[in-house]
């Protein structure tokens, strides 16, 4: 009893220690589950008031990945992760314009595009990605699995395919439909169409001489921070942040092998050398796992490097030699025989699915005189190839050769005693014997020693430790023998700079604080060891005219503006022809062809509206500037005008117009156009980040 009252005393206290073990769970969740508790839950992005869920995003990633697998291609996770998400945020941006206009396809429009008159285009795609002759055979396979043998696993497989690329012809024929009305409302009309002939119909032969910007000192002409915070007001909107963004320096020390590791590569390099010399066949290399062996039986026309062509050309057999050095990589050869054997033969096959009567029937039947693509057409035949060169030297034909070798030339017969099928072949030609190599191709890389991979991570790691600020670990960078790569990065930035699987350390630098430096990432697996500082955070507004980057722009173009100027200033109106202004520019006399709707001039630049502008208006023979360009002043006179184009029509000239100016170009910009105002805020850092 007396220990109940001691309880019932305490209730209180009790309770608020409770209280409080509860309270420290559920804050301890926020902290270790930020993404359920008021975070960011299961979406990885939204664009405006939209969301995209990371299960759906994670489904599309599989898919994407499975399709470069297939065509053998590899890709940074985390740049396809990127890509998939942008595709998606298209595709939401893409599906609320579709809903809103009422687009939709129908099921047999669909169904035509998909297994119908209208179908190439499907059936294309499932070859190049499956390999399946059709969109049909695809479809049968779902319906028919015990035609083609298939299991439940593997027809789950193909019916999530088929779901898939139903969805992507969907989303393919809605924005047909809707292209076709966008292409509707910017068009061409006769005024435009003819103003377009125009610009392109005439072009001029010019003669110019140029005084570059470039060739006056930098240092005459001083910019100031005023000057460049009053361009930077001017041309501000550029710079306009999507995200928040960080400016960051990194230094990236690859793991390569050292001096001593290569002395000690070349060293290894010519034991196995002599072992493969003073030894039986490859025993010389039984101790030395690291020297990977390919032996082949191959005859010099199947030899594609041209040194190892060269050696079994005139080595002798137990030969051994260096063959090639490429970089690291070592490649050695020893000849282990040679013989003489026929190389290949040409052959009829067919694959005859039935009895064993009915395989002889057959042969009786091409033995017989019956045409071999007679024959093929029978219902017994699942496969047939006629007049078909094979490589006796084919370890796959180990088990046919000495039948092929042996088989009487044009008489047909099958190998196979089994009951039920068997294959049918013709020899109809041998060609003769050449020599046969037996060849060891022997390959080495040089690879960094542990000890090597220990010292350059220590020596990151021991700078790190001694420059804890942005600005030491810039300044010092050159003394410890490093260079600092300056990069910029936001949520939406899959790598640092060009670095594969680096998103890790794009993840730190969106967390960490201005100054900071941070720790040593990557090891020997990554190939490299990384260190990063963040030189400055932009979280909102404008990359300000602070920045390296902008500032470097803002500088080269008011500086250039003042060379202009200057140059301008000295040339106007000093001589009376373009001999003499090259002559003031000491410059040379060259020439260009103009053409008004022109984007790059050769010898003078991209974009060089006034020069362009100017070259329209003057008339033959006309002394022209000096004018202002981009890159320098220029003075040229018009030579020729050569108006010998194609006689103007509307409609040619109303496409061009529809694909240089009108909704061709639209289109091509359309998701930034979609995207408008909308914010979009990606989360991909806080669901895949390893720290």
């Amino acid at each position: 009893m007396a220990t109940l009252e001691k309880i019932r005393s305490k209730s209180v206290f009790l309770l608020v220690v409770i209280g409080l073990a509860l309270l420290a769970f559920v804050i301890g969740g926020f902290f270790t589950s930020g993404r359920t508790f008021f975070g960011t839950g299961t979406t990885i992005a939204k664009v405006g008031g939209q969301k995209i869920d990371v299960q759906e995003f994670q489904h599309r990633v599989e898919q994407t990945n499975l399709q470069y697998q297939n065509s053998g291609q590899k890709i940074d996770q985390a740049v396809l992760q990127q890509q998939v998400l942008s595709q998606m945020i298209a595709e939401k941006l893409f599906n609320k314009e579709i809903d809103e206009l009422g687009l939709v396809v129908t099921d047999s429009e669909l169904t035509d595009a998909m297994l119908g008159a209208n179908s190439q285009y499907v059936n294309q795609l499932v070859q190049q990605q499956t390999g399946i002759e059709s969109a049909a055979m695809v479809n049968d396979m779902i319906n028919n699995p015990a035609k083609y043998q298939l299991g439940q696993e593997q027809v789950q497989q193909i019916r999530d395919y088929w779901i898939g690329l139903e969805k992507q012809i969907e989303q393919e024929l809605l924005q047909a439909k809707f292209q076709n009305l966008f292409a509707g409302t910017i068009v061409a009309n006769q005024l435009d169409a003819k103003a377009l002939y125009d610009e392109n119909a005439a072009t001029a032969h010019i003669a110019y001489a140029k005084k570059e910007y470039s060739s006056l000192p930098d240092d005459k002409f001083a910019v100031s921070d005023d000057e460049i915070k009053a361009e930077w007001n001017k041309t501000k909107k550029r710079y306009e942040l999507s995200e928040p963004m960080r400016a960051v320096s990194y230094i990236a020390v690859d793991i390569v092998p050292s001096a001593g590791d290569l002395a000690a590569g070349k060293k290894a390099v010519e034991n196995a050398l002599s072992g493969l010399r003073y030894s039986n066949e490859l025993e010389g290399l039984k101790d030395m796992p690291e020297f990977i062996v390919d032996r082949q039986t191959v005859t010099k026309s199947a030899i594609r490097d041209e040194q190892l062509k060269k050696f079994v050309d005139s080595a002798s057999v137990a030969t051994a030699e260096r063959i090639s050095v490429r970089g690291n990589e070592y490649t050695l050869a020893k000849l282990l025989g040679k013989t003489q054997a026929v190389d290949s033969i040409n052959v009829d096959m067919m694959m005859v699915n039935g009895t064993r009567a009915q395989v002889d029937s057959i042969v009786n039947a091409l033995n017989g005189g019956t045409a071999w693509a007679e024959v093929a057409k029978s219902s017994l035949v699942s496969g047939s190839q006629d007049s078909t060169w094979v490589s006796l030297v084919d370890p796959n034909l180990a088990m046919l050769k000495s039948t092929l070798e042996n088989a009487t030339v044009g008489q047909a017969f099958t190998p196979d005693t089994i009951a039920d099928g068997g294959r049918v072949f013709r020899v109809r030609n041998r060609r003769a014997a050449v020599p046969v190599y037996d060849l060891a191709v022997v390959r080495y890389t040089i690879e960094p020693s542990d000890a090597t991979v220990e010292q350059l991570t220590t020596s990151l790691q021991d700078f790190v430790d001694n420059n804890k600020t942005a600005a030491d670990f810039e300044k010092n960078a050159p003394a410890a023998h490093y260079t600092t790569t300056p990069a910029k990065v936001s949520p939406s930035t899959p790598q640092l700079g060009r670095l594969e699987d680096s998103r890790d350390m794009v993840a730190w630098a969106m967390n960490a604080k201005k100054g900071e430096v941070s720790p040593v990432f990557g090891d020997e697996s990554a190939g490299r060891v990384v260190a990063l500082t963040v030189d400055d955070i932009y979280d909102s507004g404008y990359v300000p005219s602070t920045d390296p980057d902008v500032r470097s722009q803002l500088l080269a173009k008011i500086r250039d503006d003042k060379k202009a100027a200057d140059l301008l200033g000295q040339y106007k109106g000093k001589a009376k022809d373009l001999a003499g202004y090259a002559k003031l520019m000491g410059s040379s006399v060259d020439s260009a062809a103009v053409t008004f709707g022109q984007f790059f001039i050769s010898g003078l630049g991209a974009n060089e509206s006034e020069i362009t502008a100017r070259v329209a208006n003057a008339k033959k023979g006309q002394l022209v500037g000096p004018v202002k360009g981009n890159t320098g002043v220029v003075v040229f006179q018009v030579a020729d005008i050569d108006n010998s184009g194609r006689p103007y029509n509307f409609d040619e000239s109303a496409m061009m117009y529809m694909q240089q100016r009108g909704a061709g170009v639209l289109m091509r910009q359309l998701t930034p156009i979609l995207i408008g105002n909308e914010k979009i805020t990606n989360n991909m850092l806080k669901f895949f980040n390893r720290n």
